[in-house]
């Protein structure tokens, strides 16, 4: 019993870090430039995978699933910056998410004071707080003993870091990913 347990508990595991490495979404470039693309800014993203110190702590009879985003609109680059040729930027964001997959909040991981930083981190957050993502849920499986095993299931709040490039190539858009 003891080690099927111990193989569910492996395969949740395995699960759990698979769903939770995904959601990157990177926004393809256009295929055909037109003369309104040249006043217009394009923005790519990715997730930034954090380090062993700031993930969820699970316990060893703990597996985890969900915190995948339904929702998730790139900002726009801001346009009172396309005419003021800026170079390229990156502009990294946690979002915080309650324990029903909606950004309670958005911080700015680069905390700079240029104006620049500020519009673009602005932008970002503005899009981010309107994402969604489905909830995490925390499942932690007990065993009694005699074979029997028992499941308390909870949602609960995380946190994911992204980083935004926003970038401008003679006055058109250049979409790239960042790692």
């Amino acid at each position: 019993m003891i080690d099927r347990l111990k193989s569910r508990l492996a395969c949740y595991a395995m699960i759990a870090g698979a769903a939770l490495a995904a959601g990157c979404a990177t926004i393809p470039s256009p295929s055909k430039h037109d003369d309104a693309t040249k006043r217009e800014g394009a923005v790519s993203y990715s997730r930034i995978e954090a380090s062993a110190n700031e993930q969820y702590k699970l316990t060893q009879s703990e597996h985890a699933f969900g915190a995948q985003p339904i929702t998730n609109d790139p900002p726009v680059y801001p346009e009172s910056l396309v005419g003021k040729a800026l170079p390229p930027a990156t502009v990294g964001v946690k979002a915080i998410v309650d324990e029903a997959g909606h950004v309670t909040d958005v911080r700015d991981l680069d905390t700079s004071p240029d104006p620049g930083h500020q519009a673009l981190f602005q932008a970002c957050r503005t899009a981010v707080m309107g994402w969604t993502f489905t909830p995490m849920t925390v499942v932690q499986e007990s065993d009694d003993g005699r074979g029997n095993i028992s499941q308390v299931k909870k949602n609960a709040a995380f946190s994911l870091d992204y980083a935004f490039r926003f970038e401008l190539v003679d006055g058109r858009p250049r979409v790239t990913a960042t790692n």
